[in-house]
């Protein structure tokens, strides 16, 4: 298991900001112009952070752009409220002012149902796509999942921080407490945008984004990540899909306790797509 980027140090990746219809996004950036464009979108309650080890390792191949979706991380929330559709519109917009006209999109859980969405609004966008957990839900997944969110009010002994803390541990007990902690952060900043998203997940029309895509699509997961189930019928739908082997003992974190393995999955599978164009 790699060990996740959770802290502060030097890196070759960079923050920044850019204006968006009067509201601001921050991503991260690293590599350097001129090489081939990976867009990377996010989990929720996470934000860019968690592709920090990923980016690092694929500086020298591409150049990495990571988003805070709206309402998460640094970045401004919607006026609108939360919908796959609206994100994924706003950061199409994004990509248009980083003056970027081709890219391959990369997405986790929230992050795959916003990849999708944007590659289908974007075919002009998008050379090739790959999922990590997919948001092909099943019915009883749409039932529960946004109530596994659900906001606990605030408690003056903190209680509501014990149970917020309890939530985020179970997703992976295994990870290094400095993650939990940061996606604990994370959940507490972005406040309902984080059941708003998985709201959003549930109200998306997933299925008529893949059966819209033309591009090669790769759909994969962790052995122990609950959208496992969820890739087998996504590569049912894709005119153009391939997937890999379940990466072993990973789960939601995937993207960082095994970096190492994410990051070749992707090196090989967009290096690929590029050399078919």
């Amino acid at each position: 298991m790699d060990k996740p980027v959770v802290g502060r140090s030097v890196s070759a990746v960079r923050r920044a900001y850019a204006d968006v219809g009067g509201r601001q996004v921050h991503y991260r950036v690293a590599g350097e112009r001129g090489a081939p464009v990976l867009v990377l979108f996010h989990q929720s309650p996470s934000t860019s952070a968690m592709y920090q080890s990923i980016m690092e390792k694929l500086t020298g191949r591409f150049y990495l752009l990571a988003p805070d979706s709206p309402g998460f991380g640094g970045s401004d929330p919607l006026e609108g409220g939360d919908s796959i559709p609206a994100y994924a519109g706003h950061l199409s917009a994004w990509l248009d002012g980083m003056k970027v006209s081709s890219c391959g999109f990369f997405g986790h859980h929230t992050g795959a149902a916003v990849a999708t969405e944007l590659a289908s609004q974007r075919p002009d966008l998008c050379s090739a796509l790959a999922l990590s957990g997919p948001t092909l839900l099943t019915d009883e997944q749409r039932a529960v999942l946004p109530g596994s969110v659900a906001g606990v009010p605030a408690d003056a002994d903190g209680n509501h921080l014990l149970e917020l803390w309890q939530r985020l541990r179970a997703k992976d007990p295994r990870v290094p407490l400095a993650l939990s902690q940061r996606e604990m952060l994370s959940a507490l900043h972005c406040g309902e945008h984080y059941r708003g998203s998985y709201q959003a997940v549930c109200d998306h029309d997933y299925e008529a984004c893949l059966d819209a895509l033309h591009c090669p699509v790769l759909a994969f997961a962790g052995e122990d990540d609950a959208l496992l189930s969820a890739v087998e019928p996504t590569l049912a739908r894709l005119q153009c899909g391939e997937t890999r082997a379940p990466i072993a003992a990973a789960r939601t974190y995937v993207c960082e306790s095994h970096a190492e393995e994410v990051a070749t999955i992707l090196a090989d599978f967009f290096g690929a797509a590029r050399n078919e164009e």
